[in-house]
């Protein structure tokens, strides 16, 4: 990267650039706004004359033909611009300047472009962005018979007749105004013309005005290659911008998730799943050996919650885990049922402080709501050995959601198993293994139709 060697450039340039890039950005978004605007749209009628700029088109003076909406409600716009004669009409849609290209000098963009030779035409169509102002100019042209005459030309054996006359005229006088209006037509002021009431667009207009004038006031714009300074600094402060991306890219702060990352880690410490050092301790291991609500189901093994408890009255406890139906009938628990249950909604409430204490955004209502007893009765009973058709009538719920349910439960009673054995606790895991034969039976687990 090689610095621009300059007494007068070196002062401001690169200030002059970023000026002139927050110019075009702000420029660029105002156009799309402003003509969105049904004041605007209604300018844009056929025989306005625009200034067009595109990536291969530079303050050049078009003549609107016609507009429509296109794809997502897209408003577009087809247009006559003039060109040097030795470009061909392509009809197609031009690229719309790109963000390296909007960052270019704004005081040597004012003189409007005019053909160095023969002066020919092309019909576009135009996105708002490529329309840089509309101008208070109207001529008066036959929109109909000018596309229609670039359309027959556009066939092969029309492709070498000269344009028609209505073409060729609309050419001519786009050619004298420019010529004669080299520095720029007048053109229509969006907060007056279009009656903008938007306070924030008005201040943005504003915004745009006083950055086009500041821009007079630097130094380098006075030096005598000003241009092949610029280019040499526009050269270098994309070569900084991509190097900052990239930086950017390779750190943390690139990691939009990363804040919320930083805050589980600090509640598996609080918690003691791992260290300081962020090794996985005993409570780690065995919660990765359960598959969902692992928090609330380790705190459980390492609270005895379930230790004491009968293999039928752990099933239905743990019924809370894996049903997810947010409205059904209230269950009929008896006594330890209903003191266990408050135990483990105690427990989870302490969870969902925790998690709000060090910062994560989960509510603790939402936390505890996650676990959901509706079934707990129904599980209990059918751990019991009471037929399907009988415990159908205890709840309001599906049967197809009972039997997922209990699917679901024989899962995650392997999960606790699997973790009792890690602890080392042959007792809680005999439980799990009793719970399991208990509930898999009958109709819940017999082979499907459709699955098998």
């Amino acid at each position: 990267m090689e610095d621009v060697m300059c007494y007068l450039c070196s002062e401001d340039m690169e200030d002059y650039y970023k000026t002139c890039g927050e110019y075009w950005k702000l420029k660029t978004f105002l156009q799309k706004v402003v003509l969105s605007h049904p004041a605007a749209v209604k300018s844009l009628s056929a025989g306005r004359v625009v200034v067009v700029n595109t990536s291969e088109l530079t303050n050049t003076l078009g003549v609107i033909l016609q507009n429509s909406l296109g794809k997502n409600n897209e408003r577009t716009y087809t247009a006559l611009v003039i060109c040097e004669q030795t470009l061909r009409p392509t009809n197609t849609r031009p690229k719309t300047v790109s963000l390296e290209d909007i960052v270019r000098p704004v005081l040597l963009e004012e003189k409007l472009f005019q053909p160095e030779g023969a002066c020919g035409h092309e019909v576009l169509p135009l996105s708002g962005e490529d329309i840089t102002s509309i101008t208070t100019k109207i001529l008066k042209i036959n929109a109909d018979r000018i596309l229609d005459d670039v359309k027959k030309r556009q066939q092969p054996r029309f492709r070498n007749d000269p344009p028609g006359q209505s073409v060729t005229m609309a050419t001519q006088e786009l050619l004298r105004l420019t010529e004669s209006n080299p520095e720029g037509l007048p053109s229509l002021n969006p907060v007056k013309d279009f009656n903008l009431r938007d306070i924030d667009l008005v201040e943005q207009f504003r915004r745009l005005s006083f950055l086009k004038e500041s821009l007079g006031k630097f130094q380098c714009i006075n030096c005598a290659i000003f241009m092949e300074h610029f280019e040499k600094t526009r050269e270098n402060m994309q070569m900084k911008d991509e190097f900052s991306r990239i930086k950017f890219l390779l750190s943390d702060s690139s990691l939009h998730l990363l804040p919320e990352y930083e805050q589980r880690i600090m509640v598996l410490q609080r918690l003691k799943y791992i260290d300081n050092t962020n090794t996985v301790q005993l409570k780690g291991r065995v919660a990765c050996e359960i598959s969902s609500h692992e928090l609330i189901i380790t705190e459980l093994l390492f609270n005895n919650v379930l230790t004491e408890l009968h293999p039928t009255e752990i099933a239905a406890l743990l019924s809370c885990v894996v049903f997810e139906q947010k409205r059904c009938s209230e269950p009929n628990l008896f006594e330890t049922l209903q003191k266990n249950k408050i135990k483990i909604i105690e427990l989870a409430t302490e969870i969902g402080i925790l998690q709000r204490d060090c910062g994560l955004k989960i509510p603790v209502d939402d936390f505890v709501d996650e676990l959901n007893f509706g079934l707990a009765e129904v599980v209990f009973e059918w751990a019991r050995g009471m037929p399907f058709s009988e415990i159908t009538e205890l709840t309001d719920v599906q049967e197809g959601i009972i039997v997922r349910c209990i699917q679901r439960l024989d899962e995650t009673l392997r999960d606790v198993r699997n973790a009792a054995r890690i602890i080392g606790d042959p007792v809680l895991y005999q439980k799990m293994e009793e719970a399991s034969r208990m509930i898999k039976r009958d109709i819940v687990f017999a082979a499907s139709l459709y699955t098998q």
